[in-house]
């Protein structure tokens, strides 16, 4: 599971004492409840010295545990639909909530009229309390299904396209026993569903007598529960089979994303981060010490160089260069602190085959790890360490293999192509690159939670941290389609003319009425003959982690319609100083060309 803790509620529907409401929580063994915010007011004249509501011991309590239920701020019988007594008792009903300092504060959205009195009321509210200690956070529930309106989705969509204060407002979204179909329903994996509510009627009774949910309810269920969502249970219960049933439900779940069944990274899910720049930047310590733990990548490295070096020992034989076999000449490029070392020594061993290994590293920083490892008996005698810029180094021979992990979260945007480029020259006419291709790939995406994300950064000029790729654990995202190949780069490049820019467009097949936020971008390699490692979700290498996807932002999201084509352009542009991407969608409509020059983002060379 990628998320370690998940916290189970119940939602009462009647007033209910706070005491007695505390008392069923640790009776139950739940974390929170929702609460009717009728059930923590207090009228005129009925304080007593003794209330538990406002006892600051037992307060500091229960007010961590509580979803303040309040009511629609809207009057469906009025014309006006939102009349001054309505808003009087909304802004009072928050403005207590507050006061008491609870959780969070929840109410359903209004399905069956105009929306923009609500937004306004309630960004309004929000705005008062911006500049206080006090951070307010929404629950807004929407049901999956209603009677009201067709698509409850598309309400949602329109009430978020509304409000200012996006990074304050999550959803609450409540399923009941009819389901839509699977397109429609894990449409809302690309939207921040904080809690799941579940209606006690959604249940089945099994031949034991036992409550169940049907194959599709626990499907979604699952779901849920990967991308981090709380379970609410609501309605009559008999809670304790209901929750042990839940529960059961979480312990049986297995994850929707490559990287979910992984310990040693858990926590990075949706988490942006900038992407490396090995090039410009020497890394630290600590990250090469996380990349070196990679159960997959240097087993299949190894492979891969076993292979290379018996290929290469056979055509020796075949070509009879020698009385004897010569050892072959292997160059390590961009060695760190030496794991694809390591890795060529041990397929050496494993094939019998001698090597002559140059590791070539231009960080000096790491160059005291490898001059250690120079020391023991393995590295002995079989090892060099040089310390130089691949692209400028004059090495003392050609060589027969070259290795290099200079490969980024989309293949090419660590600058592995300049770089290879740059140490072709020392390989032999007939000499392996080990990787010897690799290929990125896009796959567009709905998340309003990395939108937020993105958007809530600050920067003085707006909409450009939307002008520039991250990495980032893709968790709370609705993958629109899959993933397309964009560009390859092969290694050693048969053309010395030319270089490394590109231009790629690709088409994808829209299925159902959705939002595009921005483009995943994965890449595959083939390190040598069948050996691959991939980040594609359909080809996933399983247990690595050494790269997240890549994500391109839209600074603008586009409205999709089921069976519409999505035409999606990028570029790789390059000067004598950066590297860069730009992109933008074409079809069904044309948005801005992000990141136009590189301005906003660029790899240096």
């Amino acid at each position: 599971m990628s998320i370690k803790d998940v916290r189970f509620g119940f939602d009462f529907l009647t007033d209910t004492n706070i005491k007695c409401c505390m008392d069923c929580l640790d009776d139950w063994e739940l974390t929170f409840a929702c609460l009717p915010i009728s059930s923590l007011s207090l009228k005129t004249g009925d304080y007593k010295p003794s209330d538990t509501i406002l006892n600051s011991e037992f307060s500091q309590k229960w007010c961590h545990c509580v979803v303040a239920k309040v009511s629609q701020p809207v009057d469906i019988s009025n014309e006006n639909k939102l009349t001054s007594e309505i808003k009087k008792a909304f802004v009072q009903d928050i403005s207590w909530a507050a006061f008491l300092n609870v959780f969070s504060i929840m109410f359903e959205l209004p399905l069956d009229i105009d929306l923009v009195h609500v937004v306004r009321l309630l960004d309004n509210q929000i705005d008062a309390y911006l500049d206080s200690a006090m951070s307010l956070q929404f629950w807004i529930k929407v049901p999956v299904v209603s009677p009201l309106i067709q698509d409850t989705w598309h309400k949602w969509t329109k009430f978020m396209s509304l409000t200012r204060n996006t990074d304050r407002i999550k959803l609450a979204l409540e399923i009941g026993l009819e389901l839509p179909d699977s397109n429609t329903l894990f449409r809302w994996l690309g939207e921040p569903v904080t809690a799941l509510i579940v209606n006690a009627q959604s249940f089945l009774t099994n031949k034991k007598g036992f409550p169940v949910l049907s194959r599709q309810h626990q499907d979604f269920v699952k779901k849920m529960f990967n991308i981090g969502t709380q379970i609410v249970v609501s309605g009559p219960s008999s809670v304790r089979q209901h929750f042990n049933y839940l529960a059961h439900l979480y312990e049986n779940t297995a994850p929707i994303t490559p990287y979910g069944s992984l310990d040693y990274i858990s926590g990075y899910e949706d988490f942006l981060q900038t992407p490396l720049q090995p090039l410009e930047n020497n890394l630290q310590s600590t990250v090469y010490e996380t990349f070196e733990q990679d159960p997959v990548k240097y087993r299949e490295y190894s492979r891969a160089i076993g292979m290379a070096l018996a290929d290469k020992v056979t055509n020796q034989v075949i070509g009879k260069e020698s009385n004897s076999i010569r050892k072959v000449v292997v160059y390590v490029l961009g060695a760190g602190r030496g794991p694809l070392v390591d890795a060529t020594l041990e397929a050496s061993d494993n094939k019998g085959i001698s090597v002559r290994v140059i590791a070539l590293e231009k960080n000096e920083n790491a160059l005291p790890t490898l001059y250690t490892k120079l020391t023991t008996d393995r590295w002995r005698d079989r090892v060099t360490v040089e310390c130089a810029d691949m692209r400028y180094w004059d090495p003392p021979e050609k060589c027969d293999i070259m290795v290099s992990e200079l490969l980024g979260s989309f293949g090419d945007n660590e600058l592995s192509p300049e770089c290879l480029d740059g140490a072709q020259r020392y390989l032999k006419d007939d000499g392996i690159s080990i990787p010897c291709s690799y290929t990125s790939y896009i796959s567009p995406v709905q998340s309003r939670k990395l939108h937020t994300e993105i958007m809530s950064i600050k920067h003085k000029e707006s909409g450009c941290n939307f002008q520039r790729p991250y990495v980032v654990q893709l968790n709370n995202v609705y993958p629109i389609a899959t993933a397309k190949p964009l560009f390859t780069f092969n290694h050693p490049r048969k053309s010395k003319n030319g270089n490394n820019n590109r231009d790629g467009s690709v088409m994808f097949d829209v299925h159902q009425d959705c939002i595009l936020h921005g483009l995943a971008g994965y890449f595959e390699t083939v390190l040598y003959k069948e050996v691959r490692l991939s980040i594609v979700p359909e080809t996933f290498s399983n247990g690595m982690f050494s790269w997240f996807p890549a994500y391109f932002p839209l600074v603008n999201p586009v409205i999709l319609s089921k069976d519409e084509q999505l035409q999606v352009n990028f570029w790789r542009f390059s000067d004598k100083h950066k590297v860069w991407y730009e992109w933008c969608i074409s079809k069904p409509c044309q948005t801005v060309i992000h990141n136009v020059n590189g301005t906003t983002y660029s790899m240096i060379l």
